[in-house]
């Protein structure tokens, strides 16, 4: 999984130079280029804000699934430790 961000991360950091780079060179006026510049900042904050709403929601999940089996686990040592050791 780690490689699978890692590479998302640097596609869209390589992407994001690009557009810069991009929107530098190009024949505009330096206000066009910063009105550009701004737009293109502001859409890649909005696609890291949603990347990371999707990560802390996949994170929670992950969180809770383990939670479930380290509970179930628990339940289950606990019914075999009472079939062992009966009181």
């Amino acid at each position: 999984m780690g490689n699978k961000w890692t590479g998302t991360v640097a596609f869209l950091c390589g992407a994001a130079l690009g557009v810069i780079v991009g929107i530098y060179f190009a024949p505009k006026s330096g206000e066009e280029m910063r009105e550009d510049l701004n737009d293109q900042i502001n859409e890649g904050a909005r696609r890291v804000r949603t990347a990371s709403r999707s990560v802390a929601r996949r994170a929670q999940e992950m969180a809770d699934q383990i939670q479930k089996s380290v509970s179930e686990l628990a339940e289950t040592g606990m019914r075999i430790s009472r079939k062992v050791n009966p009181s």
